[in-house]
């Protein structure tokens, strides 16, 4: 069984990559196999922009509800489409993203899947009633995203670093106090896509992102697989990364 990890489309961005989605749902469709699933990490949905009803009627939301209806799909909402937690946590609301089926963050065979903005000092404590100003400041924003936009830069490296270093505390006193067994954590967040092994810490993977990178990352029982779209060559470059 295959898991094609996506996070941080950004749907509903002006400057989203829906070039690279669309070929991105070429592949899941043609590789897909019977008992495969698609897991979003978060930030699907762009809602501090332009709102979430844009989103909602944007051409690409429809194409992965349409994908959806053809493999099941599974959506961790992350801190842009933070709306949506409501809809999960009551199952009386009806799912405006239905089929697309929305869940907390988890832990499968030793891993831990989230979206990654709740070990982010730049957005954790803010009230999601002031996300809307805040997406609308015009001085330069803290988020991870803001911070890449086309550059990789000393800041935005520490911001990656200190929100992956806190994952990893947080995790480890997670499975202290849980007793649980954890090989590593797998997020999106800060638009990077990379892996970290340590003889000191648990495996540590970014499944990459669609609004910079154009990278997602499929998982089976060997390994991940992270795929970045080579718009240039027309081709999807892939990088194996043995599971821990």
């Amino acid at each position: 069984m295959k898991k094609f990890i996506l996070s941080d489309l950004h749907i509903g961005h002006k400057d989203a990559q829906y070039d690279a989605m669309d070929q991105a749902i070429v592949y899941i469709q043609r590789e897909a196999k019977a008992g495969d699933e698609i897991l979003g990490l978060g930030d699907w949905f762009h809602v501090c922009e332009n709102g979430f009803e844009h989103c909602l009627q944007h051409p690409m939301t429809k194409k992965f509800r349409d994908l959806a209806g053809q493999i099941p799909t599974k959506l961790l909402p992350g801190n842009h489409d933070h709306v949506l937690k409501k809809y999960r946590d009551n199952p009386n609301l009806d799912n405006p993203i239905g089929p697309i089926k929305l869940i907390k963050p988890f832990m499968a065979d030793g891993i831990w899947y989230c979206h990654g903005h709740e070990y982010d000092p730049s957005v954790q404590y803010i009230p999601h009633r002031l996300m809307w100003l805040w997406n609308h400041l015009p001085q330069k924003k803290l988020t991870p995203s803001n911070l890449k936009m086309n550059f990789i830069t000393e800041r935005y490296m520490m911001l990656v670093y200190l929100v992956q270093s806190r994952a990893l505390i947080h995790l480890q006193q997670k499975v202290k106090k849980e007793h649980e067994e954890c090989k590593g954590i797998v997020f999106g967040h800060t638009h990077l896509p990379l892996y970290q092994r340590s003889p000191d810490l648990m495996f540590v993977l970014n499944d990459g992102d669609m609004r910079h990178s154009a990278t997602f990352t499929i998982e089976d029982d060997a390994e991940f697989r992270q795929m970045t779209w080579n718009s240039g060559q027309s081709r999807w470059n892939v990088i194996p990364i043995q599971k821990p």
